[in-house]
C-alpha cells in the first residue's frame, strides 16, 4: 500500500537547503527538521559499490574532473565533497547506500531511490541495490529513464517504481502504457491541462521542486509526497 493517510515530506538530497546535498550531515538535520523520509540519487563505482551521489562526474561537488564509473570505492572514499573552498577542511565523505540504508533502519524514515546515469548504463548493479533496499518497509525507486525501472520490476515485483515525468510525456495515452506504480513530477506541471492528466492516470503522485512556499497546493490531498528542500516548512498534519 503506498498512500498514506496524509502526504509525507521527502528530503531532497537530505536537508539540501541546510547541509551539503547527500552527506550523512544532510541526512541527519532532515530527520532533526521532521522529515518522513530522504530522496536520494545513487551511482555505481567501478568495483559496483552503490553510492549516494547525483553527477556521474565529480567535478561540481569536489572540484576534481574524475568520474565515480572510473573510481573504485577504496579511491572515492577519500575524496571530500562540499562547497568551494571548505570542502578541504570541512568536507564531507560520499556516503554508500548501505550506510544510507542503515541509517534510515535505525531511523524510522522512508526512502526515495532515484537511480542514475551508472546505474542505468550498468543494469546488472540492481540486484545488489535491491537486496539493500528490500530492508526497508517504506522505500521506492524512481528515476528519468523508463526501462530501469521496468528492470526493477523483473527482478522485484513488489518494488514500487515512479517514473519522474517530462513535459512531453504528459498525454494521456503515453501515461496509460507506462507500468509503474507512481508518477514524479515537477510543482510547474501541476496545472490543466498537465493536472487532469496526472489525476486521470491513478498513479500514486509525488511532486519536486517545491520550496514550502506553495500555500496553495500544500493541502492537496491528491498528492502523496513532496520533495523538498525545506521539509521543516511542509504543515505534517496528523490523521
Amino acid at each position: 500500500m503506498f498512500l498514506m493517510s496524509r502526504p509525507l515530506v521527502f528530503a531532497h538530497r537530505g536537508a539540501s537547503a541546510h547541509r551539503f546535498e547527500n552527506t550523512m550531515a544532510a541526512f541527519k538535520e532532515a530527520v532533526h527538521l521532521g522529515a518522513d523520509g530522504l530522496e536520494i540519487d545513487v551511482q555505481i563505482t567501478s568495483d559496483g559499490i552503490p553510492v549516494v551521489l547525483h553527477d556521474p562526474g565529480l567535478q561540481r561537488v569536489a572540484g576534481t574532473r574524475r568520474s565515480v564509473s572510473t573510481l573504485a570505492w577504496s579511491d572515492l572514499e577519500h575524496i571530500r565533497i562540499g562547497k568551494r573552498f571548505w570542502r578541504l577542511f570541512m568536507g564531507s565523505r560520499i556516503p554508500t547506500l548501505r550506510e544510507t540504508i542503515s541509517f534510515c533502519l535505525l531511523q524510522n524514515v522512508a526512502l526515495n531511490i532515484e537511480l542514475k546515469e551508472t546505474v542505468i548504463e550498468n543494469p546488472e548493479s540492481l540486484l545488489d541495490i535491491l537486496n539493500m533496499a528490500t530492508l526497508l518497509d517504506q522505500v521506492h525507486f524512481s528515476s528519468f529513464d523508463y526501462n530501469i525501472l521496468q528492470r526493477v520490476r523483473e527482478l522485484e515485483p513488489k518494488m514500487e517504481t515512479a517514473l519522474l515525468l517530462k513535459k512531453r510525456q504528459l498525454d494521456p495515452n503515453l501515461l496509460a502504457n507506462f507500468e509503474v506504480d507512481s508518477f514524479h513530477f515537477h510543482k510547474r506541471l501541476w496545472k490543466e491541462p498537465y493536472k487532469e492528466m496526472l489525476i486521470g492516470s491513478g498513479k500514486v503522485l509525488r511532486m519536486y521542486g517545491v520550496t514550502g512556499k506553495e500555500q496553495a497546493i500544500q493541502h492537496e490531498e491528491r498528492i502523496a509526497g513532496w520533495i523538498t528542500d525545506y521539509p521543516e516548512r511542509f504543515v505534517r498534519e496528523e490523521s
